[in-house]
């Protein structure tokens, strides 16, 4: 299974080095959704300021930030929408006579009427 995570680089750029150094990684779902919150307002952001320079590069940045937020309410959805999904083991059960002649239904071969 896929799991998601943020890493810290570091980029060291006084050094002529092109590759990050990683600091650290999370994968605290706490972390995650602060994050994602975070990338969707800057990508809002940058639509509201395209807005006002480029009505057609705001559209494409538009719709690249509707996409960023479908895909990141995929892989890291809010707590309380994530499905609830376990495993329920079904058991074999085995009728007993009269357990619905409370609806008036008999389950043996004697009729009784329905007095409910």
């Amino acid at each position: 299974m896929a799991q998601v995570e943020a890493v810290l680089v570091y980029r060291p750029t006084a050094t002529g080095q092109d590759h990050p150094v990683p600091i650290g990684a999370t994968d605290d779902p706490g972390v995650l959704r602060a994050i994602r919150d975070r990338l969707l307002e800057a990508a809002f952001e940058d639509v509201r300021l395209w807005h006002t320079i480029d009505g057609g590069v705001a559209t494409m940045k538009s719709a690249e930030a509707e996409r960023l937020a479908r895909v990141l309410a995929v892989l890291v959805p809010d707590e309380e929408l994530r499905p609830d999904l376990r495993l329920v083991k079904r058991t074999q059960e085995t009728p007993t006579p009269g357990r619905h002649r409370a609806r008036g239904k008999d389950t043996d071969d004697e009729q009784t009427p329905d007095t409910t």
